[in-house]
């Protein structure tokens, strides 16, 4: 996996672009920092400029203000044979689906014919998740998210029906902003605006599964408001505090397992970095099962609310653990 993220993927991406500018003109360190962070991570440029400016990779040249690229210009590069193989084994995803077309399927389905599966679902055992995810298969249910998925690349308002948690059916429009996966239920939930609270920003999550209809209405958001900060305006006041040991490739298994929170990381010393991850009640319980699965390389140091779950968590475990010998 290591070979095949180093072609062409994330950080792949990352320094072609940066290479592609610094073929046009020089590029700062600054600059460089904000093509990692938008095209990547927030903490990306911990791992890619040290090997670009002076490392193994040694692509720059400096003047002492800014960097030269040392490549000449470069194209499109085809796929590999390894990356057509990724791409028909991520089709056997039951989620997959959601995203594309028929017609979009179809020709990704002759484009990766002659490519070998790497490995099928059924090769993966996954703990601490809920029985009865969505049904991903059902073409209502499909329908609904590629509705949404328009909607929300259009900003465009929906007419939503669906059963609440206490069973009550709902219909409303709605400017739907974004869509979340929950890896603890197996699940996808839509955070959207109801049309006659948008000025008062009030966001309703609503479950896929319980969406009984979708149809998109010729109405859109003109006035584009920030709706991270309406959802940082929601996070506790104190962040989930990790000190994470870079043992058996802890610090990039959790950058990527986290990647979907907002959160800080900084070096601590040559094997230990600090990790901010902001959060709200929303996310808590998912939050705490996906830290605890890390173990030891991973240690909580605040706040002291999540400290008492973690310990609690742990507490409750051994119980179970005692109770089978």
């Amino acid at each position: 996996m290591e070979l095949f993220s180093e072609i062409y993927n994330c950080y792949y991406q990352i320094v072609d672009h940066i290479l592609k500018e610094a073929e046009k003109h020089p590029v700062t360190e600054k600059q460089m920092n904000r093509i990692c962070a938008d095209m990547g991570f927030s903490e990306s440029s911990l791992y890619i400029l040290p090997k670009l400016i002076s490392g193994e990779w040694r692509l720059l040249s400096s003047d002492g203000t800014a960097f030269q690229s040392l490549t000449a210009e470069h194209g499109t590069m085809p796929l590999t044979l390894l990356q057509r193989s990724w791409i028909r084994t991520l089709m056997q995803d039951k989620q997959f689906r959601l995203f594309f077309t028929e017609d979009e399927l179809e020709e990704l389905t002759h484009y990766v014919e002659d490519a070998e599966i790497l490995w099928s679902p059924e090769d993966f055992r996954y703990y601490d998740r809920y029985e009865g995810g969505d049904d991903y298969a059902s073409p209502a249910y499909r329908q609904h998210f590629q509705t949404l998925l328009t909607a929300i690349s259009r900003r465009q308002y929906v007419h939503i029906s669906y059963q609440s948690m206490k069973g009550h059916r709902i219909t409303h429009h709605y400017l739907p902003l974004k869509l979340e996966y929950s890896a603890k239920n197996d699940q996808f939930r839509l955070l959207a605006v109801p049309e006659n609270e948008r000025h008062s920003i009030y966001i309703r999550i609503i479950n896929l599964c319980g969406i009984t209809e979708t149809r998109l209405l010729p109405r859109y958001d003109e006035e584009d408001f920030d709706f991270e900060k309406v959802i940082r305006k929601s996070y506790y006041h104190e962040p989930v505090r990790l000190l994470i040991k870079n043992r058996r490739n802890a610090l990039e298994r959790a950058m990527l397992h986290f990647a979907n929170y907002e959160k800080r990381t900084r070096k601590i010393d040559e094997d230990t970095w600090e990790c901010l991850i902001y959060y709200n009640s929303s996310m808590e319980t998912e939050l705490l099962i996906e830290v605890l699965s890390f173990g030891p390389a991973i240690q909580v140091t605040g706040p002291e609310k999540f400290l008492t779950q973690v310990k609690d968590r742990l507490k409750r475990q051994m119980e179970l653990f005692s109770q089978k010998d």
